[in-house]
């Protein structure tokens, strides 16, 4: 069995940052202890909105300057609106305004791995924060199992998750972590990166090269929204249940790493199995 720890360390490192970064601010978020009245609750028109945006998506799917500039026009909405939320249970305003500005700046202006990952974390932790917060761990549950399905039959049978993914990385938007494979590769490129990782054979949710490899924002975001949406019922539900997610994580690093042919791998399963077995876990000894 082949094990990467050099490689599995920078997962770690990130995907455990975004995680303690999402559940520090979730703490700290007023309103936080009743399901009811929580900040940023989320309502049907939101799911509405983002529905729209999806047939958009689908409807406009071979126009690469559509879809191209929809990417990029998201992932800067959500690089925005969560660092806002970090940065806000940190400092007052304006100063939050300011710090998420300056963070954006550099993720558009200063284009290298490390701020890329940097802005992913704080943008994925801040929205996540607020969403797990409205919403019941139950309902989180559903919907990673209904999603680790999804990702299953997306990855390996229609493969249309790999063509998306393929679509996102061509127009620069890589929605995910950017794990190099050693550290002096944080401060590369990151659209050298994005064009080496959206070659036909290496796109997807999980995709490698010998350079670069991509963890996708969804296998990040889900178990974040499930250990923030147990923060106001208790605080050590939300880390043990985070902890297991990095557990995930590495039964998600053997399997790539040990297969023959490295392919993109469908990477939410093994992490949200995790999850939920330690909520489960926390349900039983807290």
């Amino acid at each position: 069995m082949i094990l990467k720890l050099n490689l599995y360390i920078k997962e770690v490192l990130l995907f455990g940052f975004a995680l303690f970064l999402g559940i520090f601010s979730a703490n700290r978020l007023p309103g936080y202890s009743n399901f009811g009245s929580k900040p940023g609750n989320f309502e049907l028109s939101d799911f509405v909105a983002m529905f729209i945006f999806l047939v958009l998506l689908l409807i406009f799917r071979k126009n690469k300057k559509f879809i191209g500039l929809s990417f990029k026009l998201l992932l800067i909405l959500l690089i925005l609106g969560g660092s806002e939320i970090i940065f806000g249970v940190l400092v007052p305003f304006p100063f939050d305004l300011m710090a998420s500005l300056l963070l954006l700046a550099g993720y558009l202006f200063y284009r290298n791995v490390l701020i890329h990952n940097l802005a992913i974390i704080v943008g994925i932790a801040g929205l996540s924060a607020v969403i797990g917060l409205s919403i019941t761990p139950k309902f989180v549950i559903f919907m990673l199992v209904l999603l680790s399905f999804y990702d299953i039959i997306a990855v390996y049978k229609t493969k249309h998750m790999i063509r998306m993914a393929k679509s996102m990385m061509q127009s620069g938007a890589i929605f995910g972590f950017v794990i190099p494979s050693s550290f002096k590769g944080f401060i590369s490129n990151k659209d050298d990166a994005s064009k080496k990782i959206s070659r036909p054979d290496t796109a997807g949710q999980t995709a490698a090269v010998s350079d670069f490899m991509i963890l996708g924002s969804g296998d990040i975001g889900l178990p974040l929204i499930m250990a923030c949406s147990l923060v106001a019922m208790s605080l050590s539900a939300s880390i043990i249940t985070a902890l297991f997610s990095l557990a995930g994580l590495f039964l998600t690093h053997l399997i790539f790493v040990n297969q023959k042919e490295k392919k993109p791998m469908a990477a939410l399963p093994p992490i949200a199995t995790m999850t939920i077995i330690g909520y489960i876990v926390t349900q039983l000894i807290l």
